[in-house]
């Protein structure tokens, strides 16, 4: 990463305390500091080693670092991931900062390594340096998830040095039947998960990255969920275990004309999957009931557990 991201340690250091802390005027100084310093970071120490976060992001200041990240949610589909038997790896897709794989690392014993997608060129070279730090092995790869190959425009806001509501268009018609790439419009890279898999199990050598039986599949793709789970059929079909934590997200689901039940149903048409609500202490979801009908309208992350 380039260092003129970084503020001079003793500044950074006054930072990382005023993000942990409530105080008077802590937003107006942030809404400050972002219009002067929006392509910079601040270092925090998360078990012993650097994470950075952009300054312009709120969510940071307002849960006080990444390490306490909407921890609500987060920590029970940790818990999910702790009562597992066997090593797993985790699938970050629409990975941002790393914030999840972040947590996860700290929090999961059994992770044995990451595997991060992220567009965004911006949030990929914050990405890249976080997960660089990490003591399991992590790859990232700058590519949407979706479930064709080749490309599409990415919307975002250029003007933050991230933007985790990005997102690239779904009007492109995908040919994953007929096993021809679909070249669409647009500069950013688009990878379905069992093709860009398949390419990595025809090289010579398996790029030293090898899967676990069972998997954990973090889903935050502004949009493209359901084309996500579709292009990850045989990935989600043949591992042993598959937990999936899934956004719901409103306002995205308007956008792309779904229900959070069209989500779960994509996933369970591969295999048969148990839905948990962390946010209302792991409720769980009832399938003859509109998602909507069961709780209030909002923005929720699901945790899914296959039987």
């Amino acid at each position: 990463m380039q260092k003129t991201r970084f503020f001079p340690a003793y500044l950074n250091y006054v930072l990382v305390l005023l993000q942990k802390k409530d105080w008077r005027g802590k937003h107006r100084f942030y809404v400050w500091l972002s219009k002067h310093f929006a392509n910079k970071v601040i270092i925090h120490n998360i078990d012993n080693r650097p994470f950075y976060v952009p300054v312009g992001e709120w969510c940071f200041w307002l849960e006080k670092g990444p390490e306490n990240y909407y921890l609500d949610e987060f920590l029970p589909f940790c818990d999910v991931l702790n009562n597992l038997d066997t090593p797993f790896t985790l699938f970050d897709l629409g990975a941002d900062i790393g914030t999840v794989s972040s947590l996860v690392a700290v929090h999961c014993a059994k992770l044995k390594n990451v595997l991060a997608f992220e567009p965004n060129p911006k949030s990929f070279d914050v990405l890249s340096a976080n997960l660089n730090n990490f003591s399991q092995l992590a790859k990232c790869v700058q590519a949407a998830v979706s479930d064709f190959d080749g490309f599409a425009t990415f919307h975002a806001d250029t003007d933050r040095l991230n933007d985790h509501e990005g997102y690239i268009d779904s009007k492109i018609e995908s040919h994953l039947e007929s096993n021809v790439e679909s070249k669409g419009a647009g500069d950013t890279v688009v990878t379905s998960l069992d093709n860009w898999l398949a390419k990595q199990n025809q090289k010579s050598a398996l790029y030293d990255f090898l899967l676990e039986k069972t998997l954990a599949l973090k889903i935050d793709v502004e949009g493209q969920e359901i084309q996500l789970l579709l292009g990850a059929k045989a990935l989600i079909k043949n591992a042993d275990k598959v937990i999936i934590l899934i956004e719901v997200h409103p306002q995205v689901l308007a956008r792309t004309h779904h229900t959070p039940d069209d989500l779960f149903a994509t996933a369970e048409q591969f295999r048969d999957f148990d839905w948990t609500v962390p946010f209302y202490k792991n409720t769980p979801v009832n399938r003859d009931i509109s998602f909507f009908e069961q709780v209030p309208v909002g923005q929720y992350d699901i945790i899914g557990i296959s039987r």
